[in-house]
């Protein structure tokens, strides 16, 4: 009986599988229309049950969302009546306060406990009857008033009041004590507001009361607080039942007070805890197989801490099982007749255009395998849909030929171009760099410029102020006593006028228009001869290394100013070295290069003087400015700002230049460069007396604008025997040239109208050559820089009395035995 079975059973499975293998070929032989038609079906039948689904997704979670609004709007109405409830319980509270009975009950009490005694039952008994009468007039269920430290002593419910019976365990303890709720501990608090509280929940034994909390008061100073509640029970789950269509769960703690569900399960609590709102999604829990979307609504929490919530619950699956029973089953419907008109016009549209697409294929397929384009495809008499393609087709196999020659042309000029273009912006950022660079350069240079043309003209006012201070004070001098007060104070005035002097020497350095007397010079002794005064001069705090070069080039400058220069860097150095530092000066040779390879070693071109020291550096914002006259960063009183100016007019008074490279806390380098000498020059320097008056008789012709120099020369002149026409300008010099004959020309050489050279050009052409003497505080070069070459002497302004009456002297003397030559 047992060995048929199984043969049967293998023989039924190898049918299975051979009427599967033969429906399969019979598919793959069918033709493209069937195929079509049944893909067209399949796919709108995955159309329609793919809706379906989505439908159902979208209604499920569109219904969610719906009950999570719904939830929301609840909550916010039961927020708002929770609050209205809040502020009808504190004004009820606030109203019971003010019984004159149940204050005059709590006085009382009050006195008893103040004196130590323990409390009385009867007191207590005494304001249970006055509460249980007060709470006979307010809507509510509890009406409860605690001591000071917030244990309960008093209270009444709707049932009658009840006495306050000794704590028994901890646990009762604590339920009597209520001093851990917060509301407690604010209305005991006499700094806050009396309104100003909040619902808290209450749990006596196995009630549970939402309740208010007052502050009672006497004399200014609370004595406790009053508790006026509400019960948590059925009938509050019941009336917010009445004004929502869903369930309401009510939980304290891991505990379900009261509930509108039928039979809620034991788990339900941690369930609802568990439920946390999402981004997306409405928080929901399962109850007895069914979904519910929650909303949580805080109610307090009770004096052991217990959290206590009002939960609005929506059932899910009934209202989306309300929703999507109708739309399945029309869709369904519909569905099923789509999928057969899909199918039918799917096959007969295969039918009538897949052998016109197969000729079009085809003569594409052709064209690729000969990569020949140029022979249209036939499609007279063909659909439309075929032609519009061919057409298509074609103008596309144009356009990309055109395409491919213009693109093969664009590319090669915009390779071409690009390499124009990157060579123009290169050296369009080198022209722009350097031209920025230059014209920084002769901004900086036109400053000093002007700022030296302005301190030259300064310079040569002040020097005319100071020859007659100078001059006239000295004439002074000579007419008291030597050891008198007078002669005494007229000696200040005369040293006041030697600095004032020294102070004009500085401009005109700054200008390059100082009178130098240059020498070939060994910088190396000069810096060596400077040693032991910079030492000196220093102080301790700062270490001097001095270095110079082996065989230096000579150079041409004035040794005084050089050594000024120097001492000026020194200074400087040594300021910015507050708390000691060192100071490097070095002199050596900078070579030029040779003018062959094989070349020996070449002649030095410059020697350059290197002031180096390790003090606070120059901020870059004020490095553009060190040269300028009068700027200074020192305090007022310690310093001129002529020193870096005098520095610079020096440099380049001497054919060299200046640079200095500085870093904030790291030091400054100064590096002067000075031209090697090509010639030796000697010039003789001498001091005249100051005293020694030679005398004259012959005349003096003096041109000078400015009227104390001028008042000041002739004095002198006439007081040692001269003969003197004053003149203040060049034409009057010439008509006061026809009254007596000129032995002497004594002129300013700047004046208005012409300068001194200019005169004595003009004189010379109409009158016999006299002596020549120019006066002035400019270098005699800056003043002939017109290439004129004039046969005279240079008396250098401020001069005294005793250098003009030697030079006109001794010019007088020199011109009986050999001719002038230029004095530079």
């Amino acid at each position: 009986m047992t060995g048929p079975v199984p043969l049967q059973s293998s023989t039924k499975v190898a049918t299975s599988r051979s009427s599967l293998r033969q429906l399969l070929n019979r598919a793959r032989r069918a033709s493209l229309a069937r195929k079509v038609a049944a893909l067209g079906g399949l796919v709108t039948a995955l159309v329609v049950f793919s809706a379906l689904w989505a439908l159902s997704i979208e209604t499920r979670r569109s219904t969610r969302i719906l009950f999570a609004d719904e939830l929301s709007r609840h909550q916010r109405t039961l927020l708002q009546l929770q609050r209205q409830n809040l502020t009808q319980l504190i004004s009820s509270a606030a109203i019971i306060t003010q019984s004159p009975t149940l204050r005059s009950a709590l006085e009382t009490y009050r006195m008893e406990a103040n004196v130590g005694g323990a409390p009385r039952a009867d007191l207590t008994k005494t304001v249970e009857r006055e509460l249980s009468k007060l709470l006979a007039r307010v809507d509510a269920d509890l009406l409860l008033v605690t001591d000071h430290s917030g244990r309960i002593f008093a209270t009444a419910t709707s049932v009658g009041p009840s006495s306050v019976p000794p704590p028994a365990s901890p646990s009762s303890r604590t339920e009597r004590n209520l001093s851990a709720m917060a509301a407690v501990r604010q209305a005991l608090d006499p700094t806050a507001a009396a309104d100003s509280g909040e619902l808290a929940v209450y749990r006596d034994g196995t009630v549970t009361y939402q309740v208010a909390v007052y502050p009672l008061v006497l004399d200014g100073f609370p004595i406790g607080a009053l508790m006026l509640g509400e019960r948590l029970d059925a009938g509050l789950v019941a009336s917010a039942r009445a004004a929502f269509d869903g369930e309401i769960v009510v939980t304290s703690g891991q505990t379900v007070i009261a509930s509108t569900l039928t039979r809620p399960d034991s788990g339900i609590v941690s369930r609802l805890l568990q439920a946390q709102p999402g981004n997306r999604r409405a928080p929901s829990i399962r109850i007895a197989g069914e979904e519910f979307v929650v909303a949580p609504m805080p109610l307090g929490k009770t004096q052991t801490g217990e959290p206590v919530s009002l939960w609005l619950m929506q059932p899910l699956d009934r209202m989306v099982q309300t929703l999507s029973a109708p739309l399945r089953r029309d869709f369904i419907l519909y569905g099923a007749l789509a999928i057969i008109v899909a199918a039918l016009g799917s096959g007969l549209a295969a039918r009538s255009a897949l052998s016109s697409f197969r000729q079009f294929v085809r003569y594409m397929r052709t064209g690729a395998l000969t990569e020949r384009t140029d022979q249209r495809f036939d499609d007279h008499d063909l659909p439309a849909e075929v032609r519009s393609l061919n057409e298509s087709f074609q103008q596309l196999m144009q356009s990309i030929s055109a395409k491919q020659i213009e693109l093969t042309r664009r590319t090669t000029e915009l390779t071409a171009s690009n390499a124009v273009l990157v060579d123009e912006v290169r050296e369009r950022e080198r022209v722009e760099h350097e031209l920025l660079q230059r014209d920084e350069q002769l901004r900086q240079s036109q400053k000093l410029e002007a700022i030296g043309t302005l301190a030259g003209g300064i310079a040569h006012d002040f020097n005319n102020l100071i020859t007659a201070v100078s001059g006239f004070t000295q004439l002074a001098i000579m007419r008291v006593e030597r050891d008198s007060p007078v002669a005494a104070d007229l000696r200040q005035v005369v040293e006041a006028a030697d600095r004032a002097g020294h102070l004009t020497k500085q401009l005109l350095t700054f200008s390059r228009k100082q009178v130098q007397q240059p020498t070939v010079l060994d910088v190396g002794d000069v810096v060596e001869g400077l040693v032991p005064m910079l030492d000196r001069l220093l102080g301790d705090h700062v270490t001097l290394k001095a270095t110079v070069a082996g065989d230096l080039a000579r150079v041409v400058s004035d040794r005084g100013q050089l050594e000024q220069v120097i001492v000026n860097l020194a200074i400087n150095a040594r300021d910015a070295m507050p708390r000691g530092g060192v100071l490097k000066i070095g002199v050596s040779n900078r070579p030029s290069r040779p003018s062959l390879p094989n070349a020996s070693m070449p002649r030095p071109k410059t020697v350059v003087i290197t002031v180096s020291d390790t003090g606070t550096g120059i901020p870059p914002a004020i490095r553009d400015r060190i040269f300028e006259p009068f700027f200074t960063t020192k305090e007022p009183g310690k310093g001129t700002g002529l020193g870096l100016s005098t520095v610079y007019g020096i440099v380049k008074q001497s054919g060299g230049m200046i640079e200095v490279d500085s870093q904030v806390g790291l030091g400054t380098t100064f590096t002067i460069t000075l031209p090697v000498a090509s010639e030796i020059l000697s010039p003789e320097a001498s001091r005249e007396p100051v005293f020694d008056f030679p005398k004259g008789t012959e005349t003096v012709l003096l041109v000078e604008d400015d009227p104390a120099v001028r008042a000041f020369t002739r004095r002198t002149l006439e007081d040692c025997g001269y003969t003197v026409l004053p003149a203040a300008e060049p034409l009057e010099a010439l008509r006061l040239a026809t009254t007596a004959p000129v032995d002497v020309i004594l002129s300013d050489m700047m004046m208005p109208n012409m300068t001194g050279a200019q005169f004595v050009e003009r004189f010379i052409a109409l009158y016999p050559a006299p002596v020549v003497i120019f006066m002035s505080g400019f270098a005699v070069e800056a003043l002939m820089s017109d290439g004129r070459s004039i046969s005279a002497a240079f008396l250098r302004k401020p001069f005294t009395p005793s250098a003009l009456a030697r030079t006109v002297r001794d010019m007088l003397d020199a011109s009986r035995n050999v001719a002038i030559s230029a004095v530079p």
